[in-house]
């Protein structure tokens, strides 16, 4: 079968690594630096599972600017374009997703569109109705950050919001892309599909949420945070998945949920999401009012990828101990090497524990009670 991906980001990628295993897989979208890459076979994707997956298994795919010629005779469309907000209004914008949308429904209507972005609650149901002829199917991704082509190859369960045979058909080229059996699939409608992806985010910033001021709480009260999480991931209801302390909850989802599900919750009868961004604010203020008390004169913020930026949680952290007369630092391997950074700064605030800071072991702030072997994490 003949594939198009439209979409160059992170869930377009691991759709695309995924399906080019058995199927001719072309990805396409405006930004001719990405697509090169991707003729090179650098694809870009942070996931621990994908130097072994490449040496085990010959890909058929390469990308294109051209969506038009990308499409020319595929047997099924894949779109996974990443939405982008406005920075002074943070609502979402469609723009682009509907322009692929339209274009496919109107010029290729004999195309199935299995539609991976996150789209707002009653996106598809208004699509089909506005594009009679369209052959479109909503199958959320539910794949971790950094994660995502492992979530792919071995998903925990699949959804499609149809229940129809184009349901069906989405779910079997996406089962027959993974690499395990017996995954457990639903069938439903467009919106339940859609409540179902955004309420899955919200449930689990909630649980991150909540073993955030389980930590804080034990910190206040100078007891042990492992101990206390440990007996509490003892109880069946609760678990010990995601369940490892953080700075606070930072996927990038979150607030897409919030302009998503806008108009479908009554904050005053649902006010878990406003809750949420409270019990963010406090836990970073927390966190920060702990670091005052040590009087540091220079606090380092470390990320073993210094290429990307900061975290929201750990951005608020910084400027929060700059207003109180901290001078603070982000290691940045480009411009000054790690033993100077280690040399400069009291205390060196890291997400995790890392190996490279394990010669400065007692001035690192981290909340990361497990090894870094074990993979619970926010």
């Amino acid at each position: 079968m003949k594939i198009t991906v439209i979409g160059l980001g992170c869930v377009a990628m691991a759709d695309a690594l995924a399906l080019a295993r058995t199927h001719e897989v072309v990805m396409t979208g405006p930004m001719p630096d990405r697509v090169d890459d991707i003729n090179r076979g650098v694809y870009g994707l942070e996931d621990p599972g994908l130097a072994s997956y490449l040496a085990s298994h010959a890909l058929n795919l390469r990308a294109m600017v051209d969506t038009r010629a990308a499409i020319a005779n595929a047997d099924m469309v894949f779109i996974a374009t990443p939405l982008s907000t406005d920075p002074g209004t943070g609502d979402v914008s469609l723009i682009e997703l509907d322009s692929r949308v339209e274009f496919i429904a109107r010029n290729y209507p004999h195309l199935p569109i299995i539609l991976r972005s996150a789209v707002p609650v009653g996106y598809c149901d208004s699509k089909l109705s506005a594009l009679d002829s369209a052959k479109l199917v909503y199958v959320p991704e539910f794949s971790r950050d950094g994660h995502m082509l492992t979530d792919v190859l071995h998903p925990r369960f699949l959804i499609a919001g149809d229940r129809h045979a184009l349901g069906v058909q989405a779910l079997n080229v996406l089962k027959a892309a993974a690499l395990r059996n017996d995954i457990p699939t639903r069938q439903m409608g467009p919106t339940e599909a859609e409540m179902a992806r955004h309420l899955s985010t919200l449930f689990h910033a909630t649980r991150v949420t909540y073993f955030n001021e389980l930590d804080s709480y034990a910190m206040h009260l100078g007891l042990n945070a492992r101990q206390i999480i440990d007996g509490v991931s003892m109880d069946p209801r609760i678990g010990s998945h995601a369940n490892n302390p953080c700075f606070g909850y930072d996927r990038r989802a979150l607030p897409l949920v919030k302009q998503m599900m806008a108009g479908h919750l009554d904050q005053s009868r649902t006010p878990l999401l406003a809750n949420l961004d409270r019990a963010s604010i406090a836990r970073v203020a927390f966190l920060a009012d702990q670091i005052v008390r040590e009087a540091p004169t220079e606090v380092g913020f470390y990320k073993p990828d210094s290429a990307t930026p900061l975290s929201p949680s750990l951005r608020q952290l910084k400027s929060t101990l700059e207003a109180s007369g901290i001078r603070t630092r982000f290691h940045n391997s480009s411009t000054e090497s790690l033993e100077v950074f280690k040399s400069h700064c009291e205390l060196v605030v890291s997400p995790r524990d890392c190996p490279d800071l394990s010669d400065i072991t007692a001035k690192v702030f981290t909340r990361d009670h497990f090894s870094r072997a074990d993979t619970r994490s926010c």
